[in-house]
């Protein structure tokens, strides 16, 4: 006789059997109708349909009219040149899905859609409270996606699981605009101090967390069902020059490769990453042609696939850096980059020539397509797995309750707040007292001449603090400005130095002006609390030395200005730790821990 206890109990093993057959079968019919689409579609269409798969064009998503020249570029690309993807140069959250979904529609074949996403759905327009308005309104809206800290600053809280929710989150905002390739994580293992365009983008210096956060950050992409994109490969974080003006050079072997910038490379590939973009670095070692990655096919085809086992998509970096058009024609960059193994080719400098040069490369039989065949089907797989095959189209009456959701902008909060990194604390300069009375000078140091750098900072301060004087150091500040500084500093009873130092393509090299290096040394030797703050590069705080306090946030979002802010004034816990060795005073790993303390 059968006990109706234990029947009982297997009822729910039972039924979740069921699930999981029944749910292993949906799986493998989306996957067998995906595989059909593929291989008709593939059949289907003409070599000049196929060819123009490969590229990857340039649009600005905000509103343009149907007869004016950025719109009817793009028509133009996707109905004479047949391209497969589009990498968005800005726009605002409903401009992009208007814009897109008006793309798609044109196009014959659905279209991939990337965009520059390493902090979060970037595009976006801040209103900001205008004094004399009603004092009703708020005082800052973002406008668009959820701004996220930078991966330095993900790395500072050594938080996987951050990592995977900027991933998520950053997909789920990106498809319900439109986008599907987010171009990041930067997967770069940064050790080069002086690198002046990976620096914040990166994890940090370890390989090992850059790899355990890069996977976590693919994870949260697929779960979102977007294409996450593993970048430079193979490494583009131990380098002192910028591939956007030049051609660095590294001379690595496999064996150093291992060690460091190919550990992420390894993690992401068994993460799922869907695609992975090749650095414009040349590696002698391994190709003695010393060809940039991109244009190298013992580093894309015998590194990446074969060795590797990677069989997604490889995307070139934007092919209208020096990197490649200082030593390669427009043309023939395009056609080395499909034979050393590229799949899509991201912005080339000349799209129409580019694309008739491909076309009769292949008629002549420099290219066979067979191989261009395989690229196509890289991409159409990809299309298939986000389900464009399906339904290439976004709803914007849905954006509303995805795009910077309370839920995202308390995960960028959270992150700010724990990634703040106290490096120097003397006589317990920090936490500053709370009275509104207190003279504090605030000096921002800065190497970009704009009065708005620091405003957000400085108006949040404000809500705290009277500060007594608000100057600005920068590379245009003449000596009587760094002096009027100066005395302010020592007239006041705490100075605070919110200093802004970011990356940015074809800078060539990150470093504190002189100007603002002379006000560091008139001010090092004042007897009272002279606190640093990088906004940016933490390896500016090289030339903190003598200061009271040092802190490291990673990037001047308005969030982490906030959470700085708090951190000064005791309200928050401290407690992140340095992700990046600083010469010669700080190492990896150090952080001083403070308590709140103060509501």
């Amino acid at each position: 006789m059968r006990n109706p206890v234990n029947e009982e109990r297997k009822l729910p093993h039972r039924a979740l059997g069921v699930v999981l057959v029944l749910g292993t079968i949906i799986i493998a019919q989306s996957m067998a109708q995906e595989s059909r689409w593929i291989d008709s579609t593939l059949r289907g269409v003409s070599l000049e349909e196929k060819v123009g798969q490969l590229f990857v064009a340039d649009f600005v998503a905000l509103y343009s009219h149907e007869r004016s020249e950025n719109f009817t570029r793009i028509k133009r690309q996707i109905e004479e040149f047949h391209v497969g993807g589009i990498i968005l140069a800005g726009g605002g959250v409903y401009d992009i899905a208007h814009m897109m979904n008006e793309l798609q529609r044109i196009s014959k074949l659905p279209l991939l859609v990337a965009a520059d996403l390493e902090s979060g759905l970037g595009f976006w327009h801040p209103w900001r409270f205008v004094r004399g308005r009603a004092p009703d309104l708020p005082k800052f809206i973002s406008g668009g996606g959820t701004a996220f800290p930078s991966n330095m600053a993900i790395g500072a809280t050594g938080n996987e699981r951050y990592a995977y929710e900027v991933g998520r989150f950053t997909g789920l905002e990106a498809r319900a605009v439109g986008i599907h390739w987010p171009l990041a994580p930067v997967v770069d293992v940064n050790n080069n101090p002086r690198n002046p365009i990976v620096n914040v983008r990166s994890y940090g210096e370890d390989p090992a967390l850059v790899a355990r956060l890069g996977a976590a950050f693919v994870r949260g992409c697929r779960d979102a069902r977007v294409i996450a994109t593993a970048k430079h490969f193979p490494g583009h974080g131990d380098t002192e020059d910028d591939s956007h003006m030049g051609l660095p050079v590294l001379n690595f072997d496999m064996e150093r490769l291992d060690s460091i910038e190919l550990v992420p490379y390894n993690a992401t590939i068994a993460a799922g990453v869907g695609a992975i973009m090749s650095a414009h670095i040349a590696l002698p070692k391994l190709d003695a042609s010393r060809r940039p990655a991109t244009l190298s096919k013992p580093i894309l085809t015998d590194l990446l696939r074969k060795r590797l086992k990677f069989d997604g998509i490889i995307v070139t970096d934007g092919l209208p850096m020096q990197g490649i058009t200082d030593n390669y024609g427009a043309t023939e960059a395009a056609l080395l980059a499909l034979q050393a193994g590229a799949d899509a080719l991201l912005v080339p400098v000349d799209l129409e020539a580019s694309y008739h040069y491909l076309l009769e490369a292949v008629k002549k039989g420099k290219i066979n397509e067979a191989r261009i065949d395989s690229s196509v089907k890289r991409i159409l797989a990809a299309k298939a797995w986000l389900g464009l095959h399906r339904d290439r189209f976004v709803d914007p009456a849905k954006i509303m309750t995805t795009v910077a959701s309370p839920e995202a902008e308390a995960l960028s909060k959270r992150i700010a707040r724990d990634a703040i990194t106290l490096l120097e604390n003397r006589d317990h300069a920090i936490p500053i007292p709370t009275k509104k009375s207190l003279k504090i000078a605030v000096v921002i140091l800065s190497d970009v001449s704009s009065s708005n750098v620091g405003r957000d900072f400085v108006s949040l301060l404000k809500e705290k603090y009277s500060p007594v004087g608000i100057f600005h150091i920068n590379n245009s500040t003449s000596a009587d400005g760094v002096a009027a500084a100066v005395r302010s500093a020592r007239q006041s009873e705490v100075v605070i130095l919110p200093t802004y130092i970011s990356i940015g393509s074809w800078k060539g090299a990150l470093r504190l002006p002189t100007q603002v290096k002379k006000f560091l040394q008139a001010v090092s030797s004042l007897r009272k609390p002279v606190i640093g703050v990088s906004f940016g590069d933490p390896y500016v705080a090289s030339d903190f030395k003598g200061l009271p306090a040092i802190m490291c946030a990673y990037t001047g979002l308005r969030t982490m200005e906030e959470a700085v802010i708090e951190a000064l004034r005791g309200g928050i816990d401290i407690k992140g730790k340095l992700p990046v060795t600083i010469p010669p005073n700080f190492k990896r790993g150090e952080g001083i821990e403070l308590k709140q303390s103060r509501q």
